[in-house]
């Protein structure tokens, strides 16, 4: 396996200290960028593993399992995706609806990060159950939150899968008349649905910092109501495989992975690659000092408590059973009422891939020992910068 050449654990093992010392961080950005630093490293400890055929010998360290770390979401992706299969209706089209909101209210975001981004997913939930309420169906989705553009820009936006259809009163499957259309690639009027979305937002977020104290300033409300909102719809992924990989694609995704960086030096210079959608999707890249590049990764670091992957509607765990019921209806297998989770190993041998085994002769290796931790994952707390958020 290649590896990436460039890490942003080596990036703040070299400059995290001077990035700390700048200014008051939040507390959670300080655990992240600890966990990051230290990931796959001796501090954490790890295993020699020696193959019992040629005698070759490799270490290999612990990851840090931080949702914002790069090297550590493939296990728990995989793991997700293989739960989200169980969960997939048979012979349903799913779309993947996108909602964002304006540049103006990027400051907004950043200063009450819990309060907005839980207005975000509610907002995109009422307004698509009202559409579903006008076919007298009750749809389901799963909305993942991004944080970021292609090029490490606060960026703020929902990804969401949605059924093409919905129960009725009786539990019955009815899939939307429009999703057959011409070339199907609509749910509903996209138009429509970023004027509701900005109403249903707007009037959320009002409520929600009235309460706070902190009122939406009249410019930055003016200018809200004088811009469409960005809501689209991508043309449905068709069969369960495509849905899942639409699903697991945007599920574990972090800012920027180590791949894009292109090349970084001790004296902080750092260059990395982003698709330039206003180029035609072509490959841009953008140079800067660490430094930056780190100011600009820990704006995308969530507080802990805040969880960036939620379930509505008939994909809320509160509606299991009326899933169960729909999926026998469409002559799939039900969700299993006691699921039982595969282990990373498990789902490795099912789709063939080579885990643990002999880069030289692929014998399966063996752990000889356990190299213990030389200390906890590093938490920069210099006293008079700490915060809590």
């Amino acid at each position: 396996m290649n590896r990436p050449r460039f890490d942003i654990g080596q990036i703040i093992r070299d400059w995290g200290e001077e990035f700390f010392s700048q200014k008051s961080r939040p507390y959670h950005v300080k655990k992240a960028f600890g966990a990051i630093a230290a990931c796959r490293t001796k501090a954490l400890g790890g295993h020699v593993e020696v193959c019992p055929e040629c005698g070759e010998r490799h270490i290999s360290y612990n990851s840090c399992r931080d949702r914002n770390c790069p090297k550590c979401q493939h296990k728990d992706r995989e793991i997700w995706i293989d739960k989200r299969k169980e969960e997939v209706i048979p012979k349903v089209t799913y779309f993947h609806v996108v909602f964002t909101v304006p540049e103006c209210l990027n400051q907004i975001a950043l200063s009450n990060q819990p309060i907005f981004y839980s207005c975000m997913f509610r907002s995109a939930w009422n307004t698509l159950k009202k559409f579903f309420a006008e076919k007298k169906l009750q749809g389901g989705m799963t909305s993942i939150l991004h944080t970021w553009g292609s090029n490490l820009s606060f960026h703020p936006h929902i990804h969401c899968i949605v059924t093409g259809g919905g129960i009725d009163s009786k539990d019955v499957w009815h899939h939307l008349k429009g999703c057959g259309k011409k070339s199907g690639n609509y749910l509903f009027p996209v138009q429509a649905l970023s004027k509701v979305y900005r109403a249903k937002f707007l009037a959320m977020l009002t409520s929600e910092l009235k309460t706070q104290e902190k009122p939406i300033p009249q410019s930055v409300r003016k200018e809200c109501m004088s811009k469409a909102w960005v809501v689209y719809s991508r043309p449905p992924a068709k069969g369960v495989n495509k849905v899942i990989d639409y699903i697991g694609r945007y599920a574990y995704r972090v800012a920027i992975t180590n791949s894009r960086i292109l090349h970084y030096s001790v004296d902080g210079t750092l260059e990395y690659n982003w698709k330039n959608y206003r180029n035609g999707g072509k490959h841009s890249r953008t140079k800067m000092h660490a430094i930056d590049f780190l100011n600009l990764f820990s704006i995308h670091i969530l507080p802990d408590s805040l969880v960036r992957i939620r379930h509505y509607g008939l994909l809320s765990p509160r509606n299991r059973d009326k899933l169960r019921k729909v999926q026998i209806q469409m002559g799939g297998t039900p969700v299993p009422k006691e699921r039982k989770t595969k282990s990373y190993m498990e789902i490795c041998i099912e789709k063939g891939w080579d885990i643990g085994l002999c880069l030289n002769c692929g014998t399966l290796m063996e752990v000889k020992e356990v190299i213990p931790p030389t200390r906890a994952p590093p938490i920069w707390r210099n006293k008079k910068n700490t915060t809590h958020c």
